[in-house]
């Protein structure tokens, strides 16, 4: 279960966080949830699919593995892949709605003590420096949660823009390795290309205008990592057998 505290250099002076990969670190996930401004870098890896959350709606994800706890891109302590989702790389951080003294609301940097990447030992990044304050790495930690905490709002009106010119279709992909094991990835949709071909002249603008084309075609080329991760997942079940 999740600790969330707000950050502070009193009750947190020794707070180290393991940047480490490994799937005690809870590294071991099947998919995430991805953000458009690093779509250009997850493309190269991933399949970039989109998933319906109750929380959310819909909202792109990055696929690493075919079933839940399968990461493919974990491999032991290593991480394998070019790039890393932001939602992984920002740890146990969050900006999270405070209200002050005066009943406004204020964004405060907090963070989950129950994670698995928190350490009160010698293991791992200092949060603070000594004489209390912000080290480079919580800079740089801040920063990347600046960025999720924009990114978010574009995110949310890209895929919102995909459902209303009715670009979203559900797939079902069936994956069947030489041993004759199958696997099914159950519950993601994508771009319909046919769709997206018959859209107007001004349906295409209007994607253009909000900064909606690019993410869209890097999710279009992400599609191509697919035969990669079965290729991935071929390798893991060779390796265990």
């Amino acid at each position: 279960m999740s600790n969330f505290q707000i950050l502070n250099n009193v009750d947190h002076k020794d707070l180290r966080i393991v940047e480490a990969a490994g799937r005690e670190f809870g590294d071991a996930i099947h998919s995430c949830p991805a953000y458009t401004f690093e779509f250009r870098d997850l493309q190269v890896d991933f399949p970039l699919l989109l998933q319906a959350t109750d929380q959310d709606g819909l909202i792109p994800v990055a696929v690493m593995g075919f079933e839940s706890g399968e990461n493919l891109f974990l491999k032991e302590s290593e991480w394998t892949a070019l790039s890393r989702p932001a939602f992984m790389r920002k740890g146990p951080f969050l900006i999270g709605q405070h209200q002050s003294q005066e009943g406004e609301e204020v964004r405060l940097l907090s963070v989950d003590m129950a994670h698995p990447r928190v350490s009160q030992g010698t293991e791992g990044e200092a949060v603070f420096q000594p004489l209390g304050g912000r080290t480079q790495y919580l800079e740089q930690q801040a920063d990347l949660l600046e960025q999720i905490h924009e990114g978010a709002g574009h995110t949310q009106r890209f895929t919102q823009c995909l459902s209303d010119l009715g670009l979203v279709e559900s797939i079902t992909l069936d994956i069947s390795l030489q041993d004759g094991s199958k696997n099914q990835l159950l519950g993601f949709s994508a771009i319909n290309e046919d769709a997206l071909r018959a859209l107007s002249a001004d349906s295409l603008e209007q994607l253009s205008q909000q900064g909606f084309l690019m993410p869209l075609f890097m999710m279009l080329a992400s599609l191509s990592n697919m035969g990669r991760l079965i290729q991935f997942k071929q390798q893991t079940r060779d390796a265990t057998q």
